[in-house]
Formats: structure tokens, C-alpha cells, sequence
């Protein structure tokens, strides 16, 4: 009867261990994949901020509404680099997203983040074409509503998506 008894408790020390390693591996990689994760995030956020500022630089004469300048060449034309480079930015975030591999229980974060990127991806390029048309002198009704919905969008998902990550990280 003590042999059995002293082969349970060893048994359930065994299980306990194995419980205790596994829950430490997953923590490794949840860790591991937040270090991979958020200098992208950072960088995303960063390109998205700049891009905002030069913006509101580059249309400080229209009293800081960007999209308000109806058909003013000039001021498209001031806008639509900062536009194309932050469609480039973008994909490459996007690119380098798409690489990492994230333990299941940030999948649900991880495709949050992807969604808002993609969103914003799309109303860059939406407001780079509307800019290059009216740049050329093409008038363009409403150029920017789609562009501000998407980016409405996406802020909606990053802000689910960082209620998610900090569950994660906790």
C-alpha cells in the first residue's frame, strides 16, 4: 500500500512538472512572439503618426483639413508623396507581419493587427489615386470618404486588437 501511495504521489509530482513545463514554453513563446511583434507594430504606428504630421504640414494653409482641399493641384501634389511612402512603409510592415509565426493564443490579435494594416494599406493607396487625379487636374467627387472610413476601420481593430494583446501578455 505505500509503494502504491509513493507511486501516485510520484506520479502526480511527474504530471505537475509537466504542466508547469509546458505553461512555461507556451509563456517563451508568447513572450518570444510579442519581441518579433511589436518592433513592426512600433514601426507601423511610427509611419502612421509621421504620415499624419506631414500631412496636416503640408495643408497648414487650409487651417489642418486634409482632406478639404477639393481640387487644389498644389496641395495634392504636396500630399501624394507622402502618401505613396506610406503605402510603401505599409507593405513592408505588412510583409514582415506576414512572416511571423505566433503561438494559437495570439492568433486572434495577430489577425486584428493584419486586418488594421491592410485597412490602412487600402485607404493610402484609395487617397494616393484620388491625389494623383486631382494632382492632374481631374476633379474628384468626395476623393477621401471611402479612404477615412477604412482608416476608421482600422483603428476600431487595432484598439480590439491591444485590448487582446494585453490579455495575452497578463
Amino acid at each position: 500500500m505505500t509503494a502504491d501511495i509513493r507511486k501516485q504521489s510520484s506520479c502526480r509530482l511527474i504530471a505537475q512538472i509537466f504542466v508547469v513545463l509546458i505553461a512555461a514554453c507556451a509563456s517563451s513563446e508568447t513572450g518570444t512572439y510579442f519581441d518579433t511583434t511589436d518592433p513592426v507594430f512600433d514601426r507601423h504606428s511610427r509611419i502612421m503618426a509621421d504620415a499624419e504630421a506631414a500631412m496636416f504640414e503640408q495643408t497648414s494653409g487650409t487651417g489642418g483639413a486634409v482632406f478639404a482641399f477639393g481640387e487644389d493641384e498644389a496641395t495634392a501634389s504636396a500630399l501624394l508623396p507622402i502618401f505613396r511612402d506610406a503605402v510603401s512603409a505599409i507593405e513592408r510592415d505588412l510583409a514582415e507581419w506576414d512572416g511571423v509565426e505566433g503561438p494559437m493564443n495570439a492568433g486572434e490579435y495577430h489577425s486584428l493587427v493584419r486586418e488594421a494594416m491592410s485597412l490602412r494599406l487600402g485607404a493610402m493607396r484609395d487617397g494616393a489615386i484620388a491625389l494623383e487625379l486631382i494632382a492632374n487636374g481631374q476633379a474628384v467627387a468626395d476623393p477621401f470618404v471611402e479612404a477615412e472610413k477604412a482608416i476608421s476601420q482600422a483603428n476600431a481593430r487595432l484598439a480590439t486588437a491591444l485590448e487582446k494583446g494585453d490579455r495575452i501578455r497578463s
